[in-house]
């Protein structure tokens, strides 16, 4: 038996963390969790210190801490705040699975790259907005950076399963499910509830992923994480709508043929593959080739979906747009779960900040963190939150 790779977990009890955890409980003998950080839900954490026993705990909110000490008579390092999360950081490790979501995630990722092997990152907006920085670093300290974020991971899969290189690729395709609401009309959409749209049709995801899902901004994001993950040029980047949640990605080579990445829409698949990546996790056989099955796929349209084209159009334009785009769409989208604002208002709300931010070039992670605050007091400004 080899020996224990040791574990981080950075959002260990939101949708992915708690995942990655019930992956590693299955294969205990390969893995060994070391530490464990939430922001503040002591509730699940002390569901999971019981079972892991950790060595490290970190709750980012300091309340949330005190009380944490009271819960459980587990011996463990209790850090705390922002200092606490930053010491967490620079725990060594030979996996962290990097699972916090927002850009609150960018800070402790730039920190752990020079303390862990291997990351898993399953934040897609850190790679939007702070790219150049986060694969900068991982080549400097020689740290594998795996996506988890299922579309590119699949696509990860496709290209090192087939040993592609980019002078092979014709076009690399990534799937959208069209959220709860791809069949409303404009009519409709104005009345959506926040729990109509966290109905999602295949998958089980954190609220904002979800609602994001519904406007396809995640998937305007998803297209910039595959162009940074593989220096892919955009034009070759396609996005195809399917319902099924079953095909995640397609990689078409410039002779014609096309490798897909079929899997059922759960978030453990790529979770396994980075965390066993070059190897696989040995699953039980499943039934599944005794059912029948079929999925189909079409092209999305941008008419019914705006909020991607501007996305999508940020990314071209290499400016701060990206950075002030995600917070806007950050705040709005807290708002309509809290039932401040309507649904409609969140694109509404995105374009008129696509419109007048001030054009400035990324030039350091203060300039991200500038524009975020920015972004932010902004959009509350318009909104009238302030």
């Amino acid at each position: 038996m080899g020996k224990k790779k040791k574990v981080l977990v950075f959002g260990s009890t939101g949708s992915v963390g708690k995942n990655s955890l019930k992956v590693i409980e299955k294969t205990t003998d390969k893995f060994e969790v070391i530490g464990l950080c939430s922001n503040s839900n002591i509730k699940e954490i002390v569901k999971q210190i019981k079972k892991f026993k950790p060595k490290y705990v970190c709750l980012k909110d300091k309340a949330a801490a005190n009380k944490l000490k009271k819960r459980t008579k587990i011996k463990f390092k209790l850090l705390s705040g922002e200092q606490g999360l930053e010491k967490f950081s620079q725990i060594k490790s030979d996996i962290s699975i990097m699972a916090i979501s927002g850009i609150d995630c960018l800070r402790p990722l730039l920190i752990n790259i020079e303390f862990s092997k291997r990351i898993a990152l399953a934040n897609k907006e850190a790679v939007v907005i702070g790219a150049k920085f986060i694969f900068k670093k991982a080549k400097k300290h020689k740290t594998e950076i795996i996506p988890v974020d299922s579309e590119i991971n699949a696509i990860f899969q496709l290209l090192n399963l087939n040993k592609i290189n980019n002078k092979n690729i014709g076009k690399i395709y990534i799937t959208a499910s069209g959220g709860a609401l791809l069949n409303y009309d404009q009519k409709s959409l104005k009345k959506v509830t926040a729990k109509q749209v966290l109905n999602h049709p295949t998958w089980d995801m954190g609220k904002r992923i979800t609602v994001d899902s519904a406007t396809l901004v995640n998937k305007g994001f998803e297209v910039i994480e595959a162009h940074n993950f593989f220096n892919i040029d955009y034009q070759n980047i396609g996005i195809l709508l399917h319902r099924q949640s079953l095909m995640h990605a397609m990689v078409k080579l410039s002779d014609r043929t096309t490798f897909s990445c079929i899997y059922p829409p759960d978030m453990k698949k790529p979770i396994s593959y980075a965390l066993f990546y070059p190897k696989r996790m040995k699953l039980p056989k499943s039934d599944n080739e005794k059912k029948e099955y079929s999925f189909s796929y079409s092209p999305i349209s941008y008419k019914q979906f705006p909020l991607l084209k501007i996305i999508l159009e940020a990314g071209k334009r290499g400016d701060n747009s990206l950075v002030i785009l995600n917070a806007c769409d950050e705040i709005v989208v807290d708002l309509f779960l809290n039932g401040k604002i309507k649904f409609t208002q969140i694109e509404k709300n995105i374009k008129k900040m696509f419109k007048i931010y001030p054009k400035k070039k990324i030039k350091s992670v203060k300039d991200i963190y500038y524009w975020d605050r920015w972004a932010r007091y902004k959009t509350k400004e318009i909104l009238g939150e302030i």
